[in-house]
């Protein structure tokens, strides 16, 4: 079976699915029309997977889904804990500190939706219609031209959140749907073909190439990176580098209930 070499590190297959179309990266893409939003499950995960592409489009939003601090005296979890919080209040309160010096290296602009993160036992209550309502509600208010979403490759919020952007394509067909792959876990290269194949069932997903010096960037995304200590502590990680190894990789969206 013939396969076709992307710029996303791995090989996508013709059997993948009919609607993944492996393009060659022979060129650019044409610029994003404004206004440009982004969304990110949680407050790092924008600026982790497409910083640089943020970076080149100053007064962007980024749209924070799980930004809510829990009513109840919880538990520590495992994850605040290692990313060096005494509770879950502590550890909002500073993570939206940290997005905010972030964004603002990048000249973006902050919207919180106030859900409530998965690791939190009172996030049963955020039903999955409400999401959608509220994503839909916020990009229609932002009357935006472009969004930038998460592909969906793991972790619970990032899927449900990439689920119901992709219940909401056929609501929007003006807007330029572009899905960016999670960083840090495009690196699971099974986890990227087999949401690829998913998705490819009610969707045309072809490769997005940004038409941006990547090099001015760079440094820009670094220094926002750099912001989220707490994620990077977390992560194991010492310094913006292990994030930065990434390759900011993207698909073009089309909705083609048509072709089904």
């Amino acid at each position: 079976m013939e396969k076709t070499t992307l710029h996303t590190g791995y090989a996508v297959q013709e059997g993948d699915g009919p609607f993944v179309q492996a393009q060659r990266a022979t060129g650019a893409d044409q610029p994003l029309r404004g206004p440009v939003i982004a969304i990110s499950p949680h407050y790092d995960d924008a600026v982790f997977s497409c910083g640089q592409l943020l970076a080149e489009y100053p007064g962007s939003t980024v749209v924070t889904v799980f930004t809510d601090i829990p009513e109840h005296d919880l538990a520590l979890t495992s994850w605040d804990e290692q990313c060096g919080f005494t509770s879950a209040r502590q550890a909002m309160h500073a993570r939206a500190i940290e997005n905010k010096a972030a964004l603002a290296m990048l000249k973006a602009q902050d919207i919180d939706l106030h859900f409530l993160d998965d690791q939190y036992p009172d996030a049963t209550q955020n039903g999955a219609n409400l999401l959608s309502d509220t994503l839909a509600s916020t990009i229609s208010s932002e009357k935006a031209a472009s969004v930038i979403f998460p592909l969906g490759l793991f972790h619970r919020d990032h899927i449900r959140v990439s689920d119901a952007i992709f219940d909401l394509l056929p609501q929007f067909p003006s807007i330029s749907w572009i899905a960016y792959e999670d960083i840090p876990y495009r690196s699971q290269v099974l986890r990227c073909r087999e949401r690829l194949r998913a998705l490819s069932r009610t969707c045309v997903l072809t490769p997005f190439r940004p038409a941006l010096p990547r090099w001015r960037t760079a440094e820009h995304k670094q220094r926002a990176v750099i912001a989220y200590g707490s994620q990077l502590q977390g992560l194991g990680y010492d310094g913006a580098d292990p994030i930065m190894a990434h390759t900011e990789t993207y698909w073009r969206v089309h909705c083609e209930m048509a072709l089904m």
